[in-house]
């Protein structure tokens, strides 16, 4: 079979195409970037009008559960020594927002990037989820398909039809 990739405003897929599919990916921590929930709950929506009978949503996001219960302010340094390049995150709770600081150093230049993150949690994920009708939901800790730990898990990976 043949895949059909499509980039978008995640706000504007739902009402701008007319095409139904299997399944649509939202990895990266990218639900992360929409301003709170009515932004997140419009995107589940949209996708959910893209989706055939039968289609699946696959969602990767922080833990942000584990982030904010234990308040957590950066994840696990990214380094490739050979390369001399080091990647560092860092986490900061600003009102109702994550600031997201990334620190990407290689040889001979530093790239200093803060992005504000709705950290959302797993109740109100999963809700969501439900309210745009993808109710078989399960849930992952990472992309090999290890259970989800809201204690421990880094990530959180959503499959949802």
């Amino acid at each position: 079979d043949k895949v059909h990739a499509l980039q978008g405003d995640m706000l504007e897929l739902g009402r701008k195409l007319d095409s139904k599919f299997d399944l649509a990916f939202c990895i990266g921590n990218s639900l992360a970037h929409l301003d709170g929930i009515n932004e997140i709950e419009k995107f589940l929506c949209g996708i959910k009008n893209l989706l055939v009978d039968e289609g699946s949503l696959i969602i990767q996001i922080i833990n942000y559960d584990r982030v904010l219960e234990k308040n957590i302010t950066s994840l696990p340094l990214i380094e490739n020594k050979e390369a001399g390049l080091t990647f560092e995150r860092f986490y900061r709770l600003e009102g109702n927002k994550v600031m997201f600081k990334t620190i990407l150093k290689v040889p001979g230049k530093q790239l200093v990037n803060e992005i504000p993150l709705y950290p959302i949690l797993l109740k109100e994920i999963t809700g969501l989820l439900r309210a745009s009708g993808l109710t078989n939901i399960r849930l992952y800790g990472d992309f090999q398909g290890n259970k989800f730990d809201k204690e421990n898990s880094y990530a959180l990976v959503i499959e949802a039809s």
